[in-house]
């Protein structure tokens, strides 16, 4: 790995994250961890934990039998962070769980339990989406993927495409939002406006 990349692992069983971190950190990642949705939504809040990996175990308090909170905090680290590259390890071998997953964002899907080197080649898959993306940014253009019921409509696709396009941008400009909206090719009053209109807050220091 030519740059340290951090990784936030999210797991409830201790003993469990511990050994993930251990295995992750073998690998040359720099590593993160929480034991709970909202201890993995504070990190995710944190401007100065840059992470662009996660590892993130379904089965959460206070239902780790069931990978309802596991899917809701899926779905709001990718809203916090659009370019997240999220691999799901659960224990829910169901095809309607994965299809969720993916549906929320997650970039792959491994039932536990897996393996170190499974893990390995996801991550080394999702680095190279990441670098990828990094050099379409570079080019000035953006890639994202979108998951929405068709019967919802174009005007409410569209929507969530304006939004997904905003939050993008501004995360890759650590919320600079003068340097956002010249990505954007909005005048900074504009992009507040879609700032406010979409609930986007700062990032916290």
């Amino acid at each position: 790995m030519s740059a340290t990349r951090k990784i936030l692992v999210v797991e409830d069983d201790a003993s469990l994250r511990d050994w993930w971190c251990g295995s992750l950190e073998d690998m040359g990642y720099s590593v993160l961890s929480a034991g709970s949705a909202a201890e993995a939504l504070v990190i995710a809040r944190q401007a100065q934990a840059p992470f662009d990996l996660a590892v993130l175990d379904l089965g959460l308090p206070p239902h780790p039998n069931d990978p309802t909170e596991g899917l809701e905090l899926l779905r709001l680290l990718i809203l916090e962070r659009p370019s997240l590259k999220v691999v799901v390890l659960t224990g829910q071998d169901e095809p309607a769980v994965a299809l969720t997953a993916i549906g929320l964002g997650a970039f792959d899907f491994l039932n536990k339990p897996a393996s170190s080197q499974r893990l390995r080649e996801a991550l080394a898959r999702a680095v190279l989406f990441l670098q990828a993306e990094k050099q379409l940014s570079t080019d000035g253009q953006a890639r994202m993927t979108l998951t929405a019921p068709i019967a919802e409509g174009v005007r409410e696709f569209g929507e969530a495409a304006q939004e997904k396009l905003v939050r993008s941008v501004l995360a890759d400009s650590q919320f600079n939002v003068a340097q956002a909206a010249r990505k954007l090719g909005l005048t900074r009053e504009h992009l507040y406006y879609f700032m406010k209109k979409f609930g986007i807050e700062r990032a916290a220091s």
